[in-house]
């Protein structure tokens, strides 16, 4: 399968999914703060054995790390059972052309935004050998999301490292032939807030998933 038809067919499973619900672009104020944030990460089930994706992309859609302060902190990490995309994730691994290799959730506050000032996967319970890197909530006017991830298959690195503004509740796609990324974001109320604020701190569940290189 080529590059063309891998993202179409991504595409395509990914709209045919129920919505979660999504509205007007997100404003960074407006909430506790908080926000929860889930993700779907999935690979190719067969790499493309005839076309290099190895290429580094140059990181589109990051502020320039002029304005400092505001970092992050991941205040609860979520069980299984407040997961919102399982279906996805199952959709994923039932399609043949996808494999899911990790899934988790968390509560954050988010960086100011050009910050630059990102989680580990570590920090939200993601722990797949192969597969390193980042991710980012940045606040602005509008909210941002950002990936920059380094999956090792096989010998060969592949990379995704873009940042976009978002909408609460809808599903957002980050996409490369070789893997890709699903997640949703959205406002923690004030009571709910509240309540993880005082709740004892959880331990992070093992994100669900398969080693990288299997």
């Amino acid at each position: 399968m080529n590059i063309s038809r891998l993202v179409t067919a991504a595409w395509s499973l990914l709209l045919s999914a129920a919505l979660v619900g999504s509205v007007p672009e997100a404003r960074a104020e407006g909430s506790s703060g908080l926000y929860a944030v889930e993700l779907v990460i999935f690979r190719a089930s067969n790499p493309i054995a005839d076309e290099d994706l190895s290429a580094v992309p140059p990181g589109r859609g990051f502020g320039n790390e002029s304005t400092r302060g505001g970092l992050p902190q991941v205040v609860r990490v979520l069980a299984p059972a407040d997961y919102r995309l399982t279906g996805v994730e199952n959709s994923l691994r039932t399609s043949g052309t996808w494999r899911p290799i990790a899934h988790a959730a968390w509560i954050q506050s988010a960086a100011s935004w050009g910050t630059h000032a990102g989680l580990e996967l570590g920090d939200v319970g993601v722990n797949v050998p192969g597969l390193t890197g980042s991710i980012y909530l940045e606040r602005a006017t509008y909210l941002h999301l950002g990936f920059e991830l380094t999956l090792n298959a096989g010998g060969v690195a592949y990379t995704i490292k873009e940042m976009r503004s978002i909408k609460f509740n809808e599903r957002q796609y980050f996409d490369h032939p070789a893997f890709g990324v699903i997640a949703v974001v959205s406002p923690v109320g004030g009571s709910t807030a509240a309540a993880t604020a005082t709740a004892a701190p959880a331990a992070a569940p093992p994100a669900s998933g398969a080693p990288a290189g299997h």
